[in-house]
């Protein structure tokens, strides 16, 4: 299949795994229910002992034993860890949570990255995040195990939600730390995270069941539905717990959707926003009593954060939280007076926010707005201001994610989005996670994206004696050469259909004594990006990086003394394809795009 996509060919399930920052999760469908059916889709529901609620979703934190043995994950590894850490015995542990924000966002990634635990003792990132996926393979195995289907390897085709923002090199990261937890390569693609909740919108418009939990405000603000007509430009807003990612589609027909706009966005999401609101508790009741509060009551702490995680999705009216007794009993003691009575003193506190008797806290919408999201998001916002310049037709915004469950984020986001209707799912927690089990099964809806760098090799051609850069020249066999030159292959801003190739001619000699030894060694080719508008000329300007190499294996005869050969790349799925053509073999070719 064209973009790396795996084959369908032979597979009864499809299963996507969301590995989020904050939370993670999987569903699933068989095929035959698919055909029938395409949004009968089952998504796992979790829960823990001190969880409020079932969700979709379980915290992505993981918990390993002294040993360095995997020991449990999401509700089951925080309440474990809290007790550990009251009882003093946690040191020995490793706890990591927010392991994708932290790991995957690098500029530069290398297999040997470490991430540290809560108490900063450092493991190997890919063991991390193989436990992760290993363990939610399981959790789906026994579920299939349940439905009485005995799983096979081979019988299930993985789909790996990604961001769309994510550089090549995280993507092989986590493909291989995939590969690690026992997920064969040919088993697995990934889907680009906004682009699976326009799939998921998109089926249900289809199957004329779109249900908006904000119509309401949609017919009053906006005065009309979003609409999802073919032909038309939509924006998606994804709002995750570490990032959010925006994207234009293009709805081409019931079978095809373009992507008409690189993807873009930040590290803004949920956890920013919790983040936030910690460093308030912090200056609120003073750093030394929060650390005490989280040391001796690490339950406590962390289902305060999971009661403002979830409230703060509900409604625009005030929040309000219990303030948890251990918290107030430490802070009354260090202050020696009561909660109520400190607040209403306090200069740190936020107009409006009040301490009721027995603790509760009441936080206005403004305090969320003015104070935890607008600061965050501002540049995510004007990063959609942009693109609605530039495409002036769209008619409506897709808004998916957790966040996008906040009413006062959706009223945010309204507010930037002005005349064009937002539609939020009712299920926008789960869009993408459904969307990507869709595109499992239909891989091949998304039929062009557009090229968000100029993507090129580094090679050597005459030198031209007006034009390049004297320092670029050098004589080889006889003939004079620039090198380090860029030869592009895709244009910044082009669309690339899906199945388009670019490819190029490598010919080497090895007729020199002094190369001839090189006939037995890979031959290695560079892959260049450049983010800026104008192409370069050079691999050496700025503006242009080393993104990848390719490697072309020697036979076991070794390179003819003329060598020919051409070298095709795909761009246009979510992964780069690269294939080899010479006179005696055509293969896949392995990029590698880390460290």
């Amino acid at each position: 299949m064209a973009g790396g996509a795996s084959s369908l060919d032979g597979k009864l399930v499809v299963a996507a795994i969301d590995f989020g920052t904050a939370y993670s999760g999987y569903a699933f469908s068989f095929r035959n229910n698919f055909r029938l059916n395409p949004l009968d889709i089952d998504v796992n529901q979790w829960s823990g002992e001190d969880a409020l609620t079932m969700s979709s979703k379980a915290p992505s934190s993981v918990l390993l034993s002294p040993d360095k043995a995997f020991h449990s994950f999401g509700y089951e590894a925080e309440e474990e860890y809290s007790s550990l850490v009251e009882n003093e015995q946690h040191q020995d542990w490793y706890f990591f949570r927010n392991i994708k924000m932290r790991l995957l966002y690098k500029e530069k990634l290398s297999r040997s990255d470490t991430i540290c635990d809560e108490c900063d003792k450092p493991m190997p990132g890919i063991t991390i995040l193989s436990m992760i996926i290993r363990h939610l393979k399981a959790v789906l195995f026994k579920s299939l195990e349940k439905r009485g289907f005995p799983p096979r390897e081979e019988d299930i085709l993985w789909v790996l939600t990604v961001p769309a923002i994510w550089s090549d090199a995280a993507k092989q990261f986590t493909k291989e730390a995939a590969e690690e937890a026992g997920i064969q390569t040919r088993d697995l693609m990934f889907v680009y995270e906004p682009e699976a909740a326009a799939l998921y919108c998109w089926q249900q418009k289809l199957q004329q069941k779109l249900t908006n939990i904000n119509a309401k405000e949609d017919m009053t603000e906006n005065k009309e539905r979003a609409t999802f007509s073919i032909g038309q430009k939509i924006l998606v807003f994804d709002m995750g717990g570490g990032t959010t990612d925006i994207s234009v589609i293009q709805i081409k027909s019931e079978k095809e959707i373009h992507i008409v706009e690189e993807a873009t966005g930040g590290p803004f999401g949920g956890t920013s926003i919790n983040e936030k609101f910690c460093q308030w508790l912090d200056d609120v009741f003073g750093k030394d009593n929060m650390q005490k509060f989280k040391h001796e009551n690490m339950s406590d702490h962390m289902q305060f954060i999971r009661e403002f995680e979830q409230k703060k999705r509900k409604s625009e009216k005030p929040l309000c939280l219990q303030i948890p007794l251990s918290l107030k009993l430490i802070a009354e003691k260090s202050w020696e007076c009561k909660l109520e009575d400190r607040f209403e003193k306090s200069d740190v506190a936020f107009p409006g926010i009040k301490v009721k008797a027995r603790g509760k806290l009441f936080l206005p919408s403004s305090f969320l707005s003015g104070n935890l999201i607008l600061p965050l998001a501002k540049n995510v916002f004007a990063e959609m201001e942009r693109i609605f310049k530039k495409h002036s037709d769209i008619t409506s915004v897709i808004a998916v994610g957790g966040l996008a469950q906040s009413v006062v984020m959706t009223s945010e986001l309204r507010k930037y989005a002005k005349t064009i209707p937002v539609y939020v799912p009712f299920d926008s927690s789960v869009a993408v996670l459904k969307g990507a089990v869709l595109y499992g099964h239909e891989n091949n809806v998304i039929k062009a994206r557009v090229c968000k760098c100029s993507y090129g090799i580094q090679t050597m051609r005459p030198f031209e004696e007006k034009e390049d850069d004297p320092r670029k020249k050098v004589n080889q066999e006889g003939e004079t050469w620039c090198k380090e030159c860029f030869r592009v292959l895709y244009r910044k801003g082009s669309m690339i259909k899906l199945g388009d190739v670019s490819s190029y001619e490598l010919e080497e000699s090895f007729h020199d004594e002094n190369r001839k030894e090189k006939r037995f060694k890979p031959i290695r080719c560079v892959l260049f990006r450049s983010d800026s508008e104008t192409v370069q000329r050079y691999v050496t300007e700025k503006g242009c990086y080393e993104h990848g190499t390719i490697e072309i294996d020697a036979p076991e005869d070794g390179f003819p003394l003329s060598y020919e050969c051409t070298v095709e790349l795909e761009f246009a799925g979510t992964e780069i394809i690269a294939r080899l053509k010479d006179k005696e073999r055509t293969k896949t070719l392995r990029l590698d795009f880390i460290n």
